[in-house]
């Protein structure tokens, strides 16, 4: 009897640790089952083509906290079941699967993180790439534009009143050469007095110098062109800087003059291009100022440590000291410097191989010498083609 009790107590210890560890199990499946679900519908979104990506990592995050929390209730199953019990095996077997299910996900949000990052990277540099060809698209247009507007509408007067007249002859007793009138009017570090001032090359007042020493104490004589007359100043050398073969000339007077150069600004000097056109102005062999046109040839001419741009405008000797013009804008863009010659007993001139100092040296050098608000420029006046394609009423 008291073994057929036994055996029966036995027996209902064996059911309920039977009926426990099913519950167990049936726990287990429960969760995995929350979990496969959540995966199934992760799938489901990353395979449908309008998949918001924010639904998806939603998903992600979702999946990843259940299996942590199925994985923390694992490791509490463990801890209270028996030592090498089918259910401990069951268990920790369970719970090796979640931890590998969380680094799997873990990677995967990782690595779903940095593809996102990669294409977005691709796509701004993609945008960043075509808005710079956009930009220089809109400028090679623009150039284009006004090159075309140049050759179709030729307005003389504005011409000679932009390019020819802003142009002066610098004299001494054996040297001629040119200038460019920069700046006339009222001067605001000179207390508001009228001052006019003249750039041009160094080696042009060097010279003018060195063959008429009075001009050191009376200035040298610059003939101003006023369209119909002319007017003649003295002038004295107020600066320098012989490393880039420049010059500011002062004029003795107090007449607010009539004809000024318009200096390309600072920030568009880097986008003077190889073929550009351009007109130089000067005035060679001591005539009177004349014009000459051409293309930029070249943007880099190392010489004495500065760089010069080569144009292909005809220019002579005389020519030292006058203005490069862009062709289209008629903006003052460098000074002319020096010409190539060939041979050296009896060198030949090559006039459409001339040397000028670029404005961007120019600006920087007078900035150094607190000169810089000199230089004027003013908004260019651009045709408007459609004005000119329009039929004639």
């Amino acid at each position: 009897m008291k073994r057929t009790l036994v055996e029966v107590f036995c027996g209902l210890a064996a059911m309920l640790l039977m009926v426990s560890f099913h519950q167990q199990i049936a726990r287990l499946e429960t969760q995995q089952k929350d979990v496969t679900a959540l995966e199934r519908k992760l799938n489901q979104v990353a395979a449908s083509s309008t998949g918001n990506p924010g639904e998806l990592k939603d998903l992600q995050e979702q999946i990843l906290q259940q299996t942590e929390a199925r994985m923390q209730r694992l490791e509490q199953q463990l801890a209270s079941a028996n030592a090498g019990s089918d259910q401990a095996k069951v268990i920790a077997d369970e719970l090796e699967q979640a931890q590998k299910d969380v680094a799997s996900f873990r990677s995967q949000l990782t690595s779903d993180f940095n593809r996102t990052r990669e294409l977005v990277d691709a796509y701004i540099s993609e945008v960043r790439a075509k808005e710079r060809d956009a930009a220089m698209r809109i400028s090679e247009t623009q150039r284009g534009i006004a090159t075309l507007a140049s050759q179709m509408y030729c307005d003389h007067s504005e011409l000679t009143r932009q390019m020819l007249l802003p142009t002066v002859q610098l004299n001494g007793e054996d040297t001629v050469g040119s200038g460019t009138i920069v700046f006339s009017g009222p001067n605001p570090k000179a207390g508001g007095k009228n001052e006019s001032y003249v750039l041009t090359s160094y080696h042009v007042v060097r010279n003018i110098l060195a063959d008429t020493p009075k001009a050191r104490q009376t200035g040298f004589e610059v003939t101003i062109y006023l369209g119909d007359e002319k007017l003649v100043v003295p002038g004295r050398m107020i600066a320098s800087e012989a490393k880039i073969d420049a010059a500011l000339v002062k004029l003795d007077t107090d007449r607010q003059l009539p004809f000024v150069a318009n200096a390309l600004p600072r920030d568009e000097t880097a986008d003077v291009r190889v073929w550009d056109p351009v007109c130089a102005v000067g005035c060679p062999l001591g005539n009177d100022p004349v014009p000459s046109k051409g293309e930029v040839s070249s943007l880099h001419n190392e010489l004495n440590g500065a760089n010069y741009w080569m144009i292909n405008a005809p220019t002579y000797f005389g020519n030292s000291g006058g203005g490069i013009y862009r062709a289209d804008t008629h903006q003052l863009i460098g000074v002319f410097s020096k010409i190539y010659t060939h041979g050296k007993g009896s060198p030949v001139v090559v006039p459409h191989m001339g040397l000028c100092t670029p404005m961007d040296l120019v600006y920087e050098w007078l900035e150094r010498e607190k000169l810089s608000h000199l230089l004027q420029s003013a908004p260019v006046h651009r045709v408007d083609l459609g004005q000119l394609a329009a039929p004639m009423k």
